[in-house]
């Protein structure tokens, strides 16, 4: 082998070990970080959280992943403390739109096909009235994900676990 090859497998090896994927590789699925998730901690201590990436960046989410969780969303939660967005996870695909009743700061949301490419995104600006009285947003297509983060913190790219 010559000097110039062993260098590129070592540096191949390398950027496995690191965790970036081998040129080709796909991105392991969304569910997989779902199953992987843990306990979350405070201001979440009853969700479980997991890492995704979306668009190649590491995300650190809190997972909604029932009904009730859903419902409750980001409501009345002004930060995420270590978390970098919430994952709604839905078991089919999707066309719930979403509301930002007591949402009190402007997020914004990806939502993504069950491959985790990207089906649309929007900014969700606060309203502080009764869901019957704030705007619903809705995906362009139906979905299987969504990320909501704080406004202007979401990645473009596809969702992968």
């Amino acid at each position: 082998m010559t000097r110039a090859a062993a260098a590129l497998v070592g540096a191949g090896l390398a950027l496995t070990l690191l965790g970036a994927p081998p040129a080709g590789a796909t991105a392991p699925p969304v569910s997989s970080a779902v199953r992987a998730a843990i306990p979350a901690s405070a201001p979440f201590p009853d969700l479980t959280a997991t890492t995704v990436h979306l668009g190649g960046r590491a995300v650190f989410v809190v997972i909604a992943q029932t009904e009730v969780e859903r419902e409750a969303g980001l409501r009345q939660r002004a930060t995420l403390g270590p978390y970098g967005g919430m994952l709604f996870v839905f078991s089919s695909d999707s066309s719930v739109g979403f509301t930002m009743s007591t949402v009190p700061v402007a997020l914004d949301i990806g939502f993504y096909g069950a491959n985790g490419r990207t089906v649309d995104r929007l900014r969700m600006r606060p309203c502080p009235h009764p869901e019957s009285e704030c705007p619903v947003y809705q995906a362009r297509h139906s979905f299987r994900y969504a990320v909501e983060t704080l406004a202007g913190r979401l990645p473009r790219g596809t969702l992968a676990g």
